[in-house]
């Protein structure tokens, strides 16, 4: 193999690769070189993820080699000029920039990308990542948590998909629109959370004239993958059934709700919660015709303030994990929160809406149960 490229898109590519080792022993991580046809592929497989990234170069000798991951990529990542070359030299791979030669030894490995599922449609980038925020946050970042609710339920539904995921104490879903390859396009994938955040970062801010090719088998949902310009990466699937069902929890109807200004309330919330322990105390709110009430207290200090509320049904007092609180509606972009309330259930949905005579948004739903 001999070749050259730029070096900002080397580095672009070892990082992508690198990326989807996360979960893999350094020891044992792999990355393979593959230079042919006017391009450099960058491959790895990981114990969890596989990820292969294509960028331009001049290749003069077509080849492959294969090296150990975190070498090439603390070795890449100090490169400083415009362009480099590579070059396979006996049981070498010689990487020159500028006046920087590093030589990474080859490793004798038959690296086996795993077969592609078929593509089922595809999603425009600033649709994946706002639906992956607004979902994967509610997952449990719990080691020990069953691994149905350490992820994310992609639910395909025709033009739309339906991202759900939920910790047990909270559950977030968030609706959005996608190109299917089939009108009738249905089926459900679970993905690790963790992984689909990392994938969904990777692709943010990504050209919306390249949507995001997402491909799997809805008879056989083993992995998932996400394709665009050049960038793969695939996830290992879980068993669906291991979350489970929750659109039961959502209703149309509420006995009771409560519309807030949304900035006046979060403000409002994080100055009283600032006394206490985010993840270990509560925030209580009451609220009553016209107001709320939100207050906090422990030994050591008290606080509460009241701000404007509309209550349409009877007065209610509960009390939130402030983190879950802040996290999950910070991520409502209308001006108004609607909380609305199954007293039998006790379970408080909020959702977004315009002003305080709008109807709540269904695209992002966001579930909590109060702390008792």
């Amino acid at each position: 193999m001999q070749l050259s490229v730029e070096t900002a898109d080397l580095k672009d590519a070892i990082a992508w690769a690198k990326d989807a080792l996360a979960q893999t022993q350094k020891e044992i991580a792999k990355i393979k070189l593959e230079g042919r046809r006017g391009e450099l592929k960058v491959k790895a497989v990981g114990r969890e993820q596989s990820a292969s990234y294509a960028v331009p170069a001049r290749v003069e000798k077509e080849g492959t080699a294969v090296v150990w991951a975190d070498l090439a990529s603390r070795g890449i990542q100090s490169l400083s000029s415009d362009y480099s070359s590579l070059e396979t030299e006996g049981n070498e791979v010689k990487i020159r920039s500028r006046g920087f030669n590093l030589a990474l030894t080859q490793i004798e490995d038959d690296m086996e990308f795993p077969n592609l599922p078929p593509v089922q449609g595809a999603i425009l980038p600033s649709n994946f990542t706002l639906a992956v925020q607004r979902s994967a946050f509610a997952a449990s970042r719990q080691g020990d948590d069953p691994e149905g609710f350490k992820s994310v339920r992609m639910e395909f539904r025709g033009s739309e998909i339906v991202f759900t995921a939920t910790n047990r104490y909270r559950l977030a879903r968030c609706v959005v629109d996608w190109q299917a390859a089939e009108k009738e396009c249905a089926g459900t994938a679970l993905v690790n959370a963790s992984a689909l955040k990392s994938i969904a970062n990777s692709f943010k801010g990504g050209s919306e004239e390249h949507p995001i090719q997402i491909a799997f088998s809805p008879e056989d949902p083993s992995i998932i993958a996400f394709e665009s310009a050049g960038r793969l990466r695939t996830v290992q699937l879980a068993d669906p059934a291991l979350l489970p069902a929750t659109e039961r929890l959502f209703k149309d109807d509420y006995e009771v709700n409560i519309i807030l200004g949304k900035e006046e309330f979060l403000s409002t919330f994080r100055r009283v919660a600032s006394i206490v322990d985010p993840k270990e105390d509560s925030v209580h709110v009451d609220v009553s015709p016209a107001k709320a009430v939100i207050s906090a207290k422990n030994d050591k200090a008290q606080a509460k303030e009241t701000i404007d509320a509309v209550l349409i049904g009877h007065a209610e007092e509960m009390d939130f994990n402030p983190s879950y609180i802040l996290e999950g509606l910070s991520l409502i972009t209308l001006s108004h929160i609607r909380m609305r309330m199954d007293t039998e259930l006790k379970i408080v949905e909020f959702d977004g809406q315009s002003g305080r005579d709008g109807e709540p948004d269904p695209l992002y739903r966001y579930l909590l149960t109060p702390n008792q």
